[in-house]
């Protein structure tokens, strides 16, 4: 944390000839300062983060065979059920041959079975667990 009257003490030192006592001050300042913003930029990171998971928490659905993540009148999707259930990963299923596979466990899963059910309830609560979400394209 910055001590603001330290920056007072820098401006009097000056003012009184004691420049390297000033500047010996002002360089704690600015290291404190650094410290400071990189913590910052790191729990706005952290707010970030979970920001996304509540999103994710509100919008996921599972329709009975997989998980697709709702946003408004879009329907992303379908997830990896398999995955999420045991990683809580969102790996997106890639349509392959009349099916849905997953390249991150190799499950099938069939087309018709995902393609066509609509969302029957909201997924597990995000909050018990964090997702981490991988394309479907690198």
């Amino acid at each position: 944390m910055l001590d603001y009257y330290r920056f007072k003490q820098v401006h009097e030192l000056y003012l009184k000839g004691r420049p390297e006592e000033a500047k010996s001050l002002l360089q704690e300042l600015q290291t404190s300062y650094v410290a400071a913003c990189d913590e910052n930029t790191m729990l706005k990171a952290q707010v970030q983060e979970y920001e996304d998971i509540l999103y994710i928490s509100k919008n996921l659905v599972f329709d009975g065979a997989s998980y697709w993540l709702q946003t408004g009148s879009i329907r992303q999707g379908p997830f990896c059920p398999e995955c999420y259930n045991k990683d809580g990963l969102l790996v997106r299923l890639a349509e392959q041959g009349g099916e849905w596979r997953c390249h991150q466990c190799a499950s099938n899963f069939g087309y018709e079975r995902t393609l066509n059910r609509q969302p029957e309830r909201p997924a597990v609560a995000m909050s018990q667990r964090i997702a981490k979400v991988i394309p479907l394209y690198k």
